[in-house]
């Protein structure tokens, strides 16, 4: 079953209520349940949220630090790139004519979101929104299931014979980006999640890093 819940996290009370009800009507046909949170005290305090398996996208208000965090929208998702670097996360903001105000994070997300494209779910605007997300939910999705696929193969390979250097390297990978979410949700210190996250970089490949 591929995932089918979407995350918006903004400290305005008012604007959640707002833009959940807009992107659940948006899309109400394509099996997605959007979900308002406000945003945790910490960056680190979101492992366990993404280690959800039902979670198909995070959208992120930009300015959350008006709500007494001390953290954006952009840092947020340049410190989940560590925990899930493939799980799809959009910036939603009133301010996307400042570039200036994403040029430190804008690499970590697929898009900025003009809050004002979506108030109206019916727009051209909101429907290229939804066209964008949608392509870009499935090959999330198509590559958690190549990802398991890979994973069962090599692993029932092993109860068959001895796997390769290059096999071993890679299940061990596999079996990294299984776990380190669940162990980012379980550790308390950050500098014990950080060191996780640095190990499980330091095994990937060059250019799986690229892709990130």
């Amino acid at each position: 079953m591929n995932p089918d819940t979407v995350y918006l996290v903004d400290e305005n009370e008012e604007q959640r209520r707002t833009y959940t009800r807009t992107l659940n009507e948006l899309f109400r046909d394509d099996g997605l349940v959007i979900k308002a949170l406000a945003p945790f005290p910490t960056p680190a305090d979101y492992a366990k949220l993404v280690a959800d398996g039902n979670i198909a996208a995070l959208i992120l208000d930009q300015k959350m630090e008006d709500g007494g965090v001390a953290y954006s929208g952009t840092q947020l998702s340049a410190h989940l790139r560590g925990i899930a670097p493939k799980l799809p996360i959009f910036i939603l903001s009133n301010y996307t004519d400042y570039r200036d105000l994403f040029e430190d994070g804008e690499g970590d997300v697929e898009s900025i979101v003009a809050k004002k494209d979506l108030t109206d779910p019916t727009t051209h605007a909101a429907q290229v929104f939804k066209a964008r997300f949608l392509r870009r939910l499935s090959g999330f999705a198509d590559l958690l299931d190549e990802r398991a696929k890979r994973y069962h193969d090599l692993l029932v390979k092993s109860l068959r014979e001895k796997l390769t250097p290059e096999e071993e390297k890679e299940i061990g990978l596999l079996e990294d980006e299984r776990i380190v979410p669940q162990q980012a949700a379980e550790i308390g210190d950050i500098k014990a999640l950080e060191a996780a996250i640095a190990e499980l970089r330091k095994r990937m490949r060059p250019d799986e890093l690229s892709q990130q």
